[in-house]
Formats: C-alpha cells, sequence, structure tokens
C-alpha cells in the first residue's frame, strides 16, 4: 500500500510540474489530441461501414487507392513541412517570405503531381478500374498547398484555429461520405468523397488563417529562398517517400501476389493498429519548438528528449498490450465474421506503434540537428528491410507475414538503424533508456523523481 501511496503522490507531484513548466505545450496537445481524436475516430467509422457493406474485396480497392494519395501527398508537400516550420521559428520576423515562398513550392509540387498522375493512369491502354481511382484521387493534390497554413499555426503552438477549421470541414465531407457510401455503395463514388473532403479543408483552413489577428499579411514569393528551402527540404521528402514505401510496401505486394481479398484484410488490421500513430505526431508537433528553443543548451535540451521519448513509448506499450489481449473480441464486433482472418494480423502489427513513436520523435531530433540526410538513410535502410520481408513472407503467410514484416522494418530503421553512425548514436542512447525506463522505475521502488528534476543524462 505504500507503494502505491507513493506511486499516487508521484503521479500527481510530475502532472503538477507538467503543467507548470510545459503549460502552452500542454494545451496545444489538447487541442490537436480533439482533432485528431474525433477525425481518426470518424475516419475508423467511415471505414468500419465501409468495409462492412463493401466486403473485403471493395475495401481492398479502397486501400490500394488511398495508399496511392498518400504517396500523391507526400510529393505535394516536397518535404517542407518541418523545415517551414522551423524557419518561422528561428526567423519570425521574415514569416511573409517564408510562407509566400513555401505556398508557391507547394502549387507546383502538388500540381504537377496531380495532373502526371492522372495522365499516366488514363493513358496508355492502362483504363482499368484502379487506374480510374487514381486519377480521380489526383484531382485533389493541388490542393495541397492550403496545408502551409497549418505550418503557421504550428509554429506558434496555436493549434485551436486550425483544428476548429478542420473539424469543420471534416465534418461536411465525413457526413457526405456516409451518405454517399449508403446510398450508392461505390467504390468510385467513395472515391470522389476524398476530393470533396480535401477542398473542404482548403478552404477552412483559409478562413481559419485570414481571421487569425497575428497573421503575415502580404506573402511574398523569394527564388532565392525557394531555392534554399528546397535544398534543405529534399532529403525530408525523400525519406518521407521511404517512409511510405516501408510503410505501404506491404499492400503492394500483398495486392499483386493474393490479390484484393487477402489486402482487405491486412487493411481491416492496419486501421485498428494505426490510429494509434497519432499520438507520437501531436507530442512532437506540440514539443518541436521547445526543442528547438533549447538546442544551445545541450543538457536541458537532452532532458526534454528522454522525457518525452519515455513517455510516448510507455503510453504506446500499454495500449499495444490492451489491443493483443482484447483483438479476438475487437475485429468480430467492428467487422463482422468474414473479417475474422485480421485478428492475428492486429496483434502483431499493433506494435509497430511502439517504433513508430520513436520514429516519429526521432525524425524531430534529427530536424534539430541538422541531420536530414540520416533521416533518408536510415529510412531506405528500413524500405529495403520491409520489401525484403514481404517477398519472403506475404507467399506464405498472406497478410501475416506483412504484418510481421512491418514490425521487423520499424525496429531497424527507427531503433537500430540509430546505432550505426556516431552522430546518431546520442539518439540511439536515449532510444535504449525510454525503453528500459519503466524497469528502472521498478526496480528503485517507485521512487522516481519528478521531470523537472531530471539530471543531464535523463535518469
Amino acid at each position: 500500500m505504500g507503494s502505491v501511496t507513493r506511486l499516487i503522490v508521484w503521479a500527481l507531484t510530475a502532472a503538477q510540474a507538467l503543467r507548470a513548466t510545459y503549460g502552452r505545450e500542454i494545451t496545444n496537445m489538447v487541442w490537436l489530441f480533439a482533432d485528431r481524436f474525433l477525425r481518426v475516430l470518424a475516419n475508423f467509422a467511415i471505414g468500419i461501414a465501409a468495409a462492412r457493406l463493401l466486403g473485403p474485396v471493395d475495401y481492398g480497392d479502397i486501400s490500394y487507392t488511398q495508399t496511392i494519395l498518400t504517396f500523391l501527398t507526400l510529393l505535394a508537400a516536397a518535404g517542407l513541412n518541418g523545415v517551414v516550420v522551423k524557419r518561422l521559428i528561428d526567423q519570425p520576423s521574415d514569416a511573409e517570405a517564408t510562407l509566400g515562398t513555401a505556398f508557391a513550392l507547394q502549387a507546383l509540387a502538388g500540381t504537377a503531381a496531380g495532373v502526371i498522375t492522372a495522365a499516366l493512369a488514363l493513358t496508355g491502354g492502362n483504363a482499368t478500374r484502379h487506374a480510374l481511382l487514381i486519377a480521380i484521387v489526383a484531382c485533389g493534390v493541388a490542393l495541397r498547398p492550403s496545408e502551409v497554413y497549418r505550418y503557421w499555426f504550428e509554429a506558434n503552438v496555436n493549434a485551436r484555429r486550425a483544428v476548429i477549421a478542420d473539424n469543420i470541414g471534416f465534418l461536411v465531407s465525413g457526413s457526405i461520405k456516409i451518405v454517399i457510401l449508403y446510398r450508392y455503395r461505390s467504390v468510385e463514388a467513395f472515391v470522389w468523397t476524398m476530393v470533396i473532403e480535401q477542398l473542404l479543408g482548403a478552404v477552412c483552413l483559409y478562413v481559419a488563417y485570414r481571421t487569425d489577428p497575428s497573421r503575415p499579411h502580404r506573402w511574398r514569393v523569394d527564388g532565392k529562398l525557394g531555392l534554399q528551402l528546397l535544398r534543405q527540404a529534399w532529403p525530408l521528402l525523400l525519406s518521407g517517400i521511404a517512409v511510405a514505401l516501408y510503410m505501404r510496401i506491404d499492400q503492394f505486394v500483398i495486392m499483386k501476389l493474393r490479390g484484393p481479398g487477402e489486402t482487405g484484410i491486412y487493411a481491416a488490421a492496419v486501421r485498428l493498429s494505426e490510429m494509434f500513430y497519432v499520438l507520437p505526431t501531436i507530442v512532437a508537433t506540440s514539443f518541436f519548438p521547445r526543442w528547438q528553443s533549447l538546442i544551445g543548451d545541450p543538457v536541458r535540451h537532452r532532458a526534454m528528449v528522454q522525457s518525452t521519448m519515455a513517455g510516448m513509448i510507455g503510453g504506446c506499450v500499454i495500449i499495444c498490450l490492451v489491443v493483443t489481449l482484447l483483438a479476438g473480441f475487437i475485429v468480430p464486433a467492428l467487422y463482422g465474421a468474414r473479417f475474422a482472418a485480421a485478428v492475428p494480423v492486429l496483434i502483431v502489427h499493433v506494435w509497430t506503434s511502439v517504433f513508430v513513436s520513436m520514429g516519429v520523435l526521432g525524425n524531430q531530433w534529427y530536424l534539430s540537428h541538422g541531420l536530414q540526410g540520416r533521416t533518408l538513410a536510415f529510412t531506405l535502410i528500413g524500405a529495403g528491410c520491409n520489401l525484403l520481408t514481404n517477398c519472403l513472407l506475404v507467399p506464405y503467410w498472406g497478410a501475416l507475414g506483412a504484418a510481421i514484416a512491418s514490425v521487423v522494418a520499424q525496429i531497424v530503421s527507427t531503433f537500430a538503424a540509430d546505432a550505426l553512425s556516431a552522430r546518431t548514436r546520442p539518439l540511439f542512447l536515449i532510444k535504449v533508456d525510454a525503453i528500459f525506463w519503466p524497469a528502472r522505475l521498478i526496480f528503485r521502488g517507485l521512487r522516481p523523481r519528478p521531470p523537472t528534476e531530471l539530471r543531464h543524462d535523463g535518469t
């Protein structure tokens, strides 16, 4: 009983200390969590409805199309997200040029990606169902420059406006998806709603930015700055594509080797496990400005990275254990008996969230230290590992083999690869320490100190 009392006292003390030290970041996280949670929950509900109404084969086609959209979105973003946010933090007086130049670059990238993809999909005798679906989603990619408005809110740790804007657009587009899904039960009609969602999101973000009194009023395009941003962003663009490859290559392999039915089974399990990927993204988005502001103080910077990483990993492990124990009940209850084969896939794949959290937070650390190129190198290692293990396992184990391959690739790229370079080895040690933090907590008799008392070594 005494140990439990000490644990409760420590938890309350730690919570009070965190609120006093990181009040702004926590408020921002609450808004982001509300936004992402509602969005993920709504998307999940829509996905469940689509799976139950359309079945594994059509659901596999939808998932395949969403995978293509993921790659197109990355091309339209041009890797500028973190670079633009960092520059807005470091040089707030030049925000007009930063925002205007980023908008122009993303407009060019999005238009080119959409037009080229649609043209390739519909020409050369390739007018298949998948080609038509790809051409449809390509139409919405030209709207991606509106994300620049979001960069402004991220840099100023002001998620409230973006959250309100996002959710207005999402509620409208989500309602349209449900109506179309139940009215037409058509994959093509459902894919068109993805374009509508992007259009409404762009309009709402624009309104949110225009009503922000602190916004820069007159954007301008600077060609020299554009080249500078592209030089900094290209490693992030390539690493983003590589990340998408090693996170989505499994669906390409399954579609090729096992068909849309098995792809639908795998997609159902992945949709459940990837719900939790939003958590490290929220934490990284909220804490990156403070990480960047502490870059000149290595002791405090490392301590903050250490405590954030430990908390994120601990939370993910708890979630994975719960999902593992309840998977046999969750999948049939949500998807129905036709998706029963997704249970073992979910039990394995959900553990990717632990290593995804390491990767997301680690990418922010790379960006703070100017090591974007290492992100690309390590991600390519993970992509190669994922492709190899998928090709070896999917022919025999199908969707379950793809889930195993995903976990292996995440371990290699987001954890083990950091040990290969002297410049990233400090991050590897931080991750190791974060993984074993719960064990140290137990062996010390549940008498940890609050985060404000962390020493330079993060212990």
